[in-house]
This record gives C-alpha cells, sequence and structure tokens, in this order.
C-alpha cells in the first residue's frame, strides 16, 4: 500500500535486503513491488531526470540472494548494473550492505546508498556511532551516516526496523539526501 501510495506521486526505486532474501520468495516479492509502480534494480540501471540533470541510479540486489539464486558476485553486479551507464552522469548506486563500500568505491559511483546495519543497535551520541551491526561485528565502520572513500560517499540510514534487538540511543530514521548540481 505504501509503495503504491509514494510510487504515484514520486519515482520510487528498490533493491533487496537480506530479510526479503531469506524469504525464499524473491520472484513474487519483485513481481509485487513493480505491480506496485516502483522501479526494482537488480544488476540495472536507469535515469532520472531533475530539473535537467541527469542522475544514472543504478542497484545491485543483497549478497543473501546471490546465494540463493547464484548471482554472480558484488563485483560482476556492479559492472552489469554500471553497463548501461553515462560517465557524464551522477552516478549513485542503491546497495543494501555498506560494509562493501571498499567494492563500490572501485567503480565510478558517486553516491551509495545503504542500509542493512541498523545503526550499530546501541549509539552513544558524539561517542558511539554503533556498537554491533550485522556483516560488520563489534564497534562497526558504517553503522549509520555519511562516509566518504575516494570519490565515492556512502549514506547509511540507520533505518525502520524493529526486530527483537534492543535500540538504544538510535531511534528509526528515513534520511533524506539532497542532491545540489554544482554551479557551472
Amino acid at each position: 500500500s505504501l509503495m503504491r501510495q509514494l510510487s504515484a506521486q514520486y519515482p520510487c526505486y528498490y533493491v533487496s535486503g537480506n530479510h526479503e532474501a531469506w524469504t525464499g520468495e524473491m520472484d513474487a516479492l519483485y513481481q509485487q513491488t513493480e505491480e506496485a509502480g516502483v522501479t526494482v534494480l537488480r544488476m540495472s540501471s536507469g535515469v532520472l531526470t531533475v530539473r535537467g540533470q541527469r542522475i544514472a541510479l543504478c542497484g545491485i540486489p543483497d549478497p543473501y540472494e546471490m546465494v540463493f539464486s547464484g548471482a554472480p558476485d558484488t563485483e560482476e553486479q556492479l559492472r552489469q548494473a554500471l553497463e548501461d551507464v553515462d560517465s557524464a552522469d551522477f552516478t549513485v548506486l542503491l546497495a543494501h550492505r555498506p560494509e562493501l563500500l571498499a567494492k563500490y568505491a572501485q567503480f565510478p559511483l558517486d553516491l551509495v546508498v545503504s542500509g542493512h546495519a541498523h545503526g550499530g543497535q546501541v549509539r552513544i551520541p558524539g561517542v558511539l556511532n554503533g556498537l554491533y551491526a550485522p556483516n560488520q561485528g563489534w564497534f562497526p565502520d558504517y553503522a549509520g551516516g555519511m562516509y566518504p572513500l575516494g570519490e565515492t560517499t556512502m549514506v547509511v540510514s540507520r533505518g525502520l526496523c524493529k526486530n527483537n534487538l534492543p535500540r538504544i540511543w538510535n531511534p528509526p530514521e528515513v534520511v533524506m539526501v539532497e542532491l545540489v548540481p554544482d554551479e557551472a
């Protein structure tokens, strides 16, 4: 319902996360997502034009989907996703896993938007940016916030998930990224 409402007003794009991949029902989930008017980016890209500015949006599925579907490794997925991208476009990658930033930064990406780390579950503002995150372990490098690496910047959302683990000083969030073109 939310996807239908949002996609009726705004262009919406989707990549899978680990929880979706664990269902084993990715084909049905992709179909439902597309029927709701949302563009699925699975080793693919599209172009969004805003006020005359072209933004290439690329996406790769969560690595767990690779395990279940036999999809290629992350580097090959990135190559496929970027295959039709014009190098002059501002390029955004949607990828669930922030711990793969070093791999992402090897490709011509301006911005990576990610999640998965749940903000490290426990945070101490100004002191600790996450105590523990999936696939990163204790004191994760990429729990939530903005992280530059070379020519690429990654933004990691703490997300909205409420699971059985407590979120301490770590409120759910939706991140809004404002892209402002350089003055020519």
